[in-house]
């Protein structure tokens, strides 16, 4: 899932073909906890550093799409290999953590790779998901400041899992993320390319997690 080097450019950080950006704004003064004096000196708990873009859960307009994505908020203990075109299989692990973001309307996830062999310091990167009522569409922004790269992903609904796929990695392939065998203490996630327009899928990299001990598999879940 490692992504490639590329030459800086200058793109919109939600440059998307259909680039839709929703704010969801806070209410007035006056309907803030505390009033207008909980505005005035800043103890708005969803203003706070770190807590800001939390949510409890996924805001009720997703409906049961949501249940798409609730199975992966939470903490996870991750064992990633990476399949290079050489064949060495490269192994290392880390953790995984996703939660409802933005009132509910989108997740976040952050991976950390951590530090192993000649890198002495860990790799991050993370990924928004956030839904298109119109297409029935889960679109998936990926950020990799590790390698300084962005990719979209794109996806329908789905009942067996969490599908998506970009051309942004390899305008010459096609790239498929995808979590598999998702029960409430385990999931895979692989991602795979194609060169023949789906036909056939070489295995790039397949991450296997375990729900960490202090993370519910209810975290998340529509209510």
């Amino acid at each position: 899932m490692t992504l490639p080097q590329v030459s800086p450019v200058v793109r919109p950080l939600f440059a998307t073909r259909n680039c839709r950006v929703a704010f969801s704004p806070l209410p007035p003064v006056d309907e803030t906890p505390g009033g207008a004096d909980a505005a005035a000196s800043g103890s708005d708990s969803r203003l706070e550093p770190g807590t800001s873009l939390q949510a409890t859960g996924p805001h009720p307009s997703l409906g049961a799409n949501a249940r798409t994505l609730a199975p992966l908020v939470g903490s996870w203990n991750v064992e990633y290999t990476d399949f290079p075109k050489d064949g060495k299989a490269s192994r290392r692990s880390g953790q995984f953590t996703a939660g409802w973001i933005l009132d509910g309307r989108a997740l976040q996830d952050f991976w950390v790779v951590d530090p192993s062999g000649t890198n002495k310091e860990r790799e991050v990167f993370t990924e928004l998901f956030y839904f298109d009522p119109k297409s029935a569409t889960w679109h998936v922004d990926s950020f990799d400041p590790y390698v300084s790269a962005v990719a979209t992903f794109a996806g329908p609904v789905r009942e067996d899992g969490v599908v998506v796929e970009s051309h942004d990695l390899d305008p010459k392939a096609t790239h498929r993320w995808s979590f598999n065998d998702v029960r409430p203490g385990s999931l895979v996630f692989r991602d795979e390319a194609s060169s023949d327009g789906g036909k056939t899928w070489t295995l790039k990299s397949e991450y296997r997690m375990t729900r960490r001990e202090d993370s519910s598999p209810s975290q998340g879940q529509p209510k």
